[in-house]
């Protein structure tokens, strides 16, 4: 599956803090880096997931949207 842009972004930079900077302390960086990929793999988890469900129906739909709507 290929990288979305924010992953391909996260991966490059992450790649080139360790080429360019080798031997310094990058941790908060390089977590920085992982925590984006991370969430960048759950956001194609959860557009997978919302791909493979069922049309709602007009009533699901009025229902949510007077969930999510505030007053």
């Amino acid at each position: 599956m290929p990288l979305n842009p924010e992953a391909r972004r996260a991966r490059a930079r992450l790649a080139a803090l360790r080429r360019h900077h080798p031997g310094e302390d990058l941790d908060q960086l390089t977590e920085q880096c992982y925590a984006e990929l991370a969430r960048s793999n759950i956001d194609d988890g959860i557009d997978d997931l919302v791909a493979m469900a069922p049309k709602m129906t007009d009533e699901q739909r009025d229902r949510l949207r007077r969930l999510v709507t505030l007053p």
